[in-house]
């Protein structure tokens, strides 16, 4: 009864919830910054969209930082969390680098 189910559930699922809010915020940005309506000057934000990408691939080698020093007690979830955050991370890497590679804005 003790398992904590959510908690593990937690750790597990939380670094694709990052890199889904960092998906999110980035397209999300890139598109309403880009739409004929609201055209930036230059394009999205670089800088911007840098942050959000560092600061989400940050998180998510924290959290297989923290999953690899449970892998000790073996459980199954505790390597399913270490797979899931640096998963996460080469997919917030992988969404990423194709927003800080705009040089000619929205053309």
């Amino acid at each position: 009864m003790n398992e904590h189910f959510f908690l593990r559930l937690a750790r597990g699922t939380l670094p694709f919830l990052i890199w889904a809010l960092h998906f999110a915020l980035c397209y999300g940005l890139a598109a309403a910054q880009c739409s004929p309506g609201s055209l930036r000057p230059g394009g999205p934000d670089r800088l911007l969209l840098g942050v959000a990408t560092v600061a989400a691939l940050a998180a998510c080698l924290w959290l297989a930082w923290r999953a690899r020093a449970r892998l000790g007690q073996g459980a199954l979830a505790d390597y399913a969390a270490l797979a899931s955050a640096v998963l996460a991370a080469v997919a917030v890497a992988w969404s990423g680098i194709p927003l800080l590679l705009v040089v000619s804005g929205c053309a």
